[in-house]
């Protein structure tokens, strides 16, 4: 099994959350060695990890948890800089170093030769197949998903009315339509506004537009254009149990809500 050696600021595990890490990147089948240092404590990074990251024998990959205490000082960005170059002069540019973030990815956080390896945030439902990947220096096993052609978000209104965003990731819709089971109108009573995507708009107009009962479907219909940047936004009284909707006379997609 390949062995990764990860460093990180003890104030970062007062919570055990290191451990938490160390953990499941050891259930994902990885030998995981942890460090013991803690910045401010007069002993300098390099010199306590420096066996483990230059001898093969004792490490493939190099983790580092880079947050604000790890990475925040410059004193450390510079300690740490210098302890990647000769990490890299001992074990050569394949050397996996692997920057692990608890959220989000902060590149500004990072030294300027680190933002050029792997950074991994722990929110990537795959962060613990893409670490160990890399120090198996192989690519990632990470299923892919279908991405629906169309971006679909809920809203509430002011009043607190439901509202279904749609808008396509590409292309146009125009005319558009909107439909729901017949049976449901009553309920629902759902009617169409259009805006800039993201934002639910509160007014505005809208062109050729329209309503019409179709066998079992109640229809609304309007000219206004839906694009990536422009959204249609059906307001309700109640969430229809299914929702239709695209191009009038053309592509149309359905999805249903429990």
């Amino acid at each position: 099994m390949a062995t990764i050696w990860i460093t990180y600021a003890w104030e970062d595990n007062k919570n055990r959350d290191v451990d938490y890490l160390a953990q499941e990147l050891q259930a994902a089948g990885l030998v995981v060695r942890l460090d013991r240092w803690a910045l401010g404590a007069g002993r300098r990074l390099w010199e306590q990890i420096e066996k483990y990251i230059q001898d093969p024998k004792e490490s493939d990959a190099w983790l580092i948890f880079a947050t604000q205490n790890s990475l925040g000082s410059e004193p450390c960005r510079e300690e740490f800089a210098y302890a990647l170059d000769r990490a890299l002069r001992s074990r050569t540019e394949v050397f996996p170093v692997v920057a692990l973030f608890s959220g989000s990815v902060d590149s500004q956080l990072l030294p300027a030769a680190l933002r050029t390896r792997l950074c991994v945030s722990a929110t990537d439902p795959d962060w613990k197949e893409r670490i160990k990947a890399a120090a198996e220096r192989r690519g990632p096993k990470v299923a892919s998903t279908v991405v629906e052609p169309y971006h679909l978000a809920r809203h509430t209104a002011p009043g607190g009315r439901h509202v279904i965003e749609v808008r396509p990731r590409a292309g146009t819709w125009a005319p558009f339509v909107a439909a729901i089971p017949f049976a449901e109108k009553d309920a629902v009573q759902f009617s169409l506004m259009h805006g800039p995507a993201g934002r639910v708009p509160m007014g505005g107009a809208l062109f050729n537009a329209g309503e019409e009962t179709q066998a079992d479907l109640q229809l609304a219909f309007a000219s206004n254009e839906a694009s990536p940047t422009m959204s249609y936004y059906i307001f309700c009284k109640a969430m229809p149990t299914k929702l239709q909707f695209g191009v009038d006379g053309g592509p149309q997609f359905s999805v249903s809500f429990g």
